[in-house]
């Protein structure tokens, strides 16, 4: 469907908390985010109720993501539509793939790399703490929001609680300048789950 998107500015975003509702249609899975609206109150989001949201927006499936909490300083998102689901607020975001979800229960496996579609310009703040993911080709995939149960303290040693594959690392850093991803439907954007449903962006190569 042809969305008119507007574009919203959320700043102070570092470890804001937010849940995302993907509705699984067929070969594709509109994802739904309540950044900018609510901070996912657990009242609402404890009581939503799966098979209600299945039958109200006619979907195959519905899953959740979160709560998470964003890892970045400030984005610039362009969303499309508002929803209530069950009284929770939330707005289109992005789409993606069904197929990448495959057989999983929640999202997609672990280390498999997918390419969502999608409008965010994200910053994180010179002086900040990044967490990283190394691929085996030396490609970086910055964290974009933790999980319920990690603290952002506990994150320098995830590495501890993370079965990475063969050749991948995880690190932690300090940004020495301000790390800027734009990103935009027309260009591919790379993106990595570890096992515990946190998601990672490519930070593109130097050219």
């Amino acid at each position: 469907m042809d969305r008119i998107l507007t574009e919203v500015t959320v700043t102070e975003t570092r470890d804001l908390r937010f849940g995302e509702i993907f509705l699984v249609k067929g070969a594709y899975i509109e994802i739904y985010n309540t950044t900018g609206l609510n901070n996912c109150p657990l009242q609402l989001w404890d009581a939503l109720d799966l098979e209600a949201i299945k039958t109200q927006f006619d979907a195959q499936a519905v899953q959740l993501n979160g709560p998470k909490f964003w890892m970045m300083d400030s984005q610039t998102l362009s969303f499309g539509e508002t929803v209530s689901f069950g009284g929770l607020e939330a707005r289109w975001a992005a789409t993606l793939d069904a197929a990448l979800v495959g057989k999983q229960s929640h999202g997609t496996a672990p280390y498999t790399v997918f390419t969502p579609k999608k409008t965010q310009k994200i910053v994180y703040a010179k002086g900040g703490a990044v967490y990283e993911l190394v691929d085996p080709d030396g490609n970086s995939y910055v964290m974009q929001a933790h999980g319920k149960e990690f603290s952002m303290e506990s994150l320098a040693s995830l590495a501890e609680r993370l079965t990475l594959p063969d050749g991948w690392e995880y690190r932690t850093r300090i940004l020495t300048e301000d790390l800027v991803m734009d990103l935009g439907p027309d260009q591919t954007i790379y993106a990595v789950g570890d096992e515990f449903e946190q998601y990672y962006m490519r930070i593109p190569m130097a050219k």
